[in-house]
């Protein structure tokens, strides 16, 4: 667990300092600046909600109906914000409405033009006028008390409850009666807060419904929305919601908005666009927290509570607004249980930044308060469950807001007049924590305020997140600026160390280059092996199963000439395998090469004189040009120089026809008179089947043989790349001349030593 260091002064005063050079007091004074800057902020929002909340609709003294704005004619982002003058109708269900608005109609009660078919809702209901829709914590049940009821003896109205798509619950309407430009052919309906289904009606024909369930993640939670028609200028608007009827607060929680399809899409876009800022946010939050936590400290606990509590508002803000699409129900279950999860674990957040300091050692509440928070907490949700499962009935939010807001401020108090004498950095940190949390549950409880149907809890989290990384990156910084100061001793101390160290990595490169050479050699040979031995592998596999399954269906001469392919088989395989050994040993090693004086001349004719006799018996004709008194003496390793004039010469003979002509050359040039300039050329020059241009660049790769070679069967393709490997050991030079179908001639040149 981390351990931090302290003063082991037993008393500290408020200027004292800590081991980093802070002091309480700057640490405060940091504190209060973010209070002031959250509040200018605040209201900064604030400003900005009051100035974007577009136009609300004149209400017409004479007959109560609502008019809406001239603005809404242009094709512009205009809308308006629809708060008071509905009617509310309760215990009226969407089929009740669909029923009573098509008998309506039918009876003609809107021929003189004077009335609205909605007004059927209210010929013989209770009723209340100019309601006020806003978010309260008691929904429509606020209406009792708060609004102008007709055809009732009293206040309080009973709320019955009814069974729709096979679930229970109690409905009501909300009735609005609007008059709008006729030029307007359509227009938009949304409302971001609300708890149930809302079913629309206008002007007595159903539209569709808003927050419906979806699949589980909907991504156009903001942009529900309902197009109405309006018929010679009038909207005859029904809104039906129906709610679960353990909901404390049913009903419609935000003004309605009637806008324009450009503010719709306007609307939409903002919204999208701020759902991809906080997720961004969180996510780089979580990331840059977690690197800074798990780079510092061991705490496990720490790294747990820091992300439960952020993933818990994330959450949070998900199911607030609709981007998690379940019921009503389940919505307020989650609201209430998140933010009191939020607010445990950011306690416990706190207590792991203190743990193993001298202050949390000293008092057993400090050390221990967590878990008293947790269990406050876990006592609050059980009697939440209890509440609705025996009673029928859910506590509200406000309970669980309450409990936050009491929780954080308890952890600003601890930070202040308990750990003031801690790590000040540390210290700073946690209060500005918890003052984030603060003021994002005091956004919360003070929720009526939305700008473009964005809640502000949610855009505060995202100030307060950018401000936290604005900070890291500050740090970041000041830490580089402070390095930059401590260069010129680094300077002197590195300057210091650097023969002997020059030293070190000297040794170190010339051991690490002998192990890299062998593990290249190492590789080189697996790579090698399963690269050309998987084919005579694989024919002997194939002839030995064959003679296996065939057993006596074979004749004698079948199973000779299998018997003879598994033998040729074998000798490639031992050819590819002692082909693969020579290169690897040349390669790892130099020590291998045994240089002395070697004559050209002797060794040419003696491998003229062997190769003629093995010519003997066909017409292919071998010849040697060599000059008369010049033995051509070299420095080379006599047994690797044979090697290549003996893979020259064989490739020769392998690769020309029965009528083949191979010469052999050898001459001397350069200054007669300085050794250090003089040259051996050696040539071996045949007539056969030529090596196609573009397979020139590579005929000294492993493995590679040209196209045209295919009638040779006893190749390994590593000849001519042993051949290049001796001419580099030797620094000699080889350069090879080919003409499809005529011939190709390869030369070298190395350095004479006499």
């Amino acid at each position: 667990m981390a351990q931090y260091k302290h003063s082991r002064l037993e008393r500290l005063k408020l200027s004292d300092s800590d081991i980093n050079g802070r002091s309480f007091g700057g640490t405060m004074l940091a504190f209060i600046f973010a209070l002031i800057l959250t509040l200018v902020a605040a209201g900064i929002v604030s400003i900005g909600i009051t100035f974007t909340t577009d136009s609300t609709p004149d209400i017409d003294p004479d007959t109560g109906n609502l008019i809406l704005s001239n603005a809404l004619v242009l094709d512009g982002p205009y809308s308006s914000h629809v708060t008071e003058g509905w009617t509310f109708v309760p215990n009226i269900t969407p089929e009740m409405a669909e029923t009573s608005l098509d008998l309506a109609e039918a009876a003609g009660t809107v021929s003189d033009g004077d009335q609205w078919l909605s007004s059927v809702f209210t010929a013989h209901r209770a009723y209340a006028e100019n309601v006020k829709i806003r978010d309260t914590w008691r929904g429509w049940f606020d209406y009792n008390y708060s609004a102008d009821w007709q055809n009732t003896g009293n206040t309080d109205v009973a709320y019955q409850r009814f069974l729709v798509d096979d679930e229970k619950c109690i409905s009501a309407a909300y009735i609005g009666h609007f008059e709008c430009d006729e030029e307007i052919k359509s227009l938009s309906l949304t409302f971001h807060k609300f708890n149930g289904t809302a079913w629309v009606y206008c002007n007595g024909k159903f539209i569709d419904c808003i927050g419906a369930r979806t699949p589980v993640f909907n991504l156009n939670a903001f942009a529900d929305y309902i197009t109405l028609i309006p018929e010679d200028g009038k909207l005859d608007l029904v809104l039906v919601v129906t709610c679960n009827p353990q909901i404390a607060n049913p009903g419609i929680l935000s003004e309605p908005i009637i806008e324009t399809r450009t503010a719709n899409d306007v609307r939409t876009v903002i919204t999208a666009g701020h759902f991809a800022i906080v997720t961004l946010i969180f996510f780089v939050a979580i990331i840059v927290g977690s690197n800074i936590i798990l780079g510092s400290t061991r705490n496990k606990w720490l790294f747990v509570s820091f992300f439960i509590s952020f993933a818990a508002i994330l959450l949070y803000y998900l199911a607030d607004c609709r981007f998690l699409s379940v019921d009503c129900l389940i919505r307020a279950d989650l609201r209430y249980v998140l933010l009191i999860i939020a607010t445990a674990t950011a306690f416990l957040e706190n207590s792991q930044l203190f743990k193993g300091t001298n202050t949390q050692n000293k008092f057993v509440l400090l050390k221990k308060g967590h878990y008293i928070v947790f269990a406050t907490g876990l006592t609050f949700i059980i009697t939440y469950f209890v509440c609705a499962w025996v009673f029928g009935m859910l506590l509200p939010e406000f309970i669980a807001i309450m409990f936050a807001l009491t929780v954080t401020t308890l952890t600003i108090f601890i930070n202040l007049f308990f750990y003031n004498k801690e790590n000040q950095k540390i210290l700073l940190w946690a209060l500005l924590f918890s003052l984030m949390f603060l003021v994002l549950y005091l956004a919360i409880l003070m929720d009526g305020m939305i700008v473009y149907t964005i809640p502000t809890y949610s855009t505060i989290f995202v100030i307060f997140s950018l401000i936290a990384e604005v900070t890291l990156v500050s740090t970041y910084i000041n830490q580089q600026r402070e390095i930059k100061r401590n260069a010129a001793v680094l300077k002197r101390q590195v300057r210091e160390k650097t023969v002997f160290i020059s030293e070190i990595n000297r040794d170190l490169v010339l051991t690490n280059k002998k192990l890299m050479e062998g593990e290249v050699a190492r590789k080189n040979v697996l790579s090698n092996v399963s690269h050309d031995l998987r084919t005579p592998i694989t024919a002997i596999r194939g002839y030995a199963e064959l003679l296996l399954s065939a057993q006596d269906n074979l004749s004698l001469e079948q199973r000779n000439s299998y018997l003879s392919n598994i033998v040729r088989r074998s000798e490639q395989m031992e050819r590819i395998v002692s082909d693969i050994m020579e290169l690897t040993r040349m390669e790892s090693s130099d020590s291998d090469f045994h240089f002395t004086s070697v004559s050209i001349s002797e060794m040419l004719d003696e491998l003229v004189v062997m190769y003629s006799m093995d010519l003997e018996d066909s017409e292919k004709k071998l010849s040697l040009d060599l000059p008369s008194r010049d033995s051509l003496i070299v420095k080379a390793d006599p047994a690797k120089l044979s090697r290549i004039f003996e893979n020259l010469i064989s490739n020769a003979i392998n690769y020309t026809g029965p009528q083949a002509d191979i010469k052999i050359s050898a001459w001397r040039t350069g200054d007669t008179s300085h050794i250090s300039t003089q040259k051996i050329h050696i040539t071996v020059e045949d007539n056969g089947i030529g090596i196609p241009e573009q397979d020139l660049p590579r005929i000294f790769d492993r493995f590679y043989r040209a196209k045209n070679s295919g009638v040779n069967i006893k190749g390994t393709g590593l000849g001519l790349a042993i051949v290049k490997l001796i001419c580099d050991k030797h620094d000699a030079e080889i350069t090879v001349k080919s003409t499809l179908g005529k011939g190709t001639t390869f030369e070298i040149i190395m350095s004479a030593s006499y």
